[in-house]
């Protein structure tokens, strides 16, 4: 049986798609994808979860902790990669190993699979990313450093960037409009002047 559970996030809900027993996590849904994707990806899901899975609340809290700006291991011994092929999952390897407040173009990780052609390949692989935040390809851009695509559209994968930008204090090399640019900046002047009075 498929259930879900749901944890706040400042830019709304993420859902957590699992199997209670054994368990083993399907999917995580991005705000914009609930309302269109949860019907749809539980049709036979258990009503209600009044009482969540001990493991599902480990991940829902890691989740949580992310927004926060602590990084997240991804638990690959709970999560189901059946779907994805033995390259693919050196893809989603590739991404999980960039370290919070970095980014790597498609390109990058390529190269780091060896296979320095392959960054289509790449593209195409993180399309199918069934785990983003747990898999950050929302830290993966274009070669030029522009944003790219991404499940829960552009606008939210330019907000995690830079949510990341800002709590780690790190320059952000992503093509941003310059207003967003001066926010980011003046965000990360703040964050430091707040570290340095601790």
């Amino acid at each position: 049986m498929i259930c879900h559970n749901s944890v706040p996030t400042p830019f709304g809900e993420v859902t957590v798609l699992y199997h209670d027993n054994p368990f083993l996590l399907i999917e995580i849904l991005l705000p914009r994808e609930n309302r269109k994707n949860l019907a749809q990806a539980t049709p036979r899901r258990k009503q209600g979860n009044t009482v969540a899975h001990q493991k599902v609340l480990l991940v829902l809290g890691s989740i949580s902790d992310y927004f926060k700006g602590k990084p997240i291991q991804p638990p690959w011994e709970w999560m189901d990669l059946s779907r994805y092929t033995n390259l693919q999952r050196s893809v989603l390897g590739a991404t999980a190993d960039i370290s919070y407040g970095q980014l790597r173009s498609y390109r990058e990780i390529a190269e780091a699979i060896g296979r320095p052609r392959a960054y289509r390949f790449v593209g195409t692989t993180l399309a199918k990313n069934r785990f983003p935040i747990l898999i950050p390809c929302h830290r993966v851009v274009k070669s030029n450093f522009s944003i790219g695509q991404f499940s829960g559209g552009a606008d939210l994968k330019r907000k995690l960037i830079e949510t990341e930008t800002t709590i780690s204090g790190l320059a952000p090399k992503a093509r941003f409009p310059k207003s967003t640019q001066v926010k980011m900046i003046r965000k990360q002047r703040i964050h430091i002047a707040r570290l340095n009075k601790l």
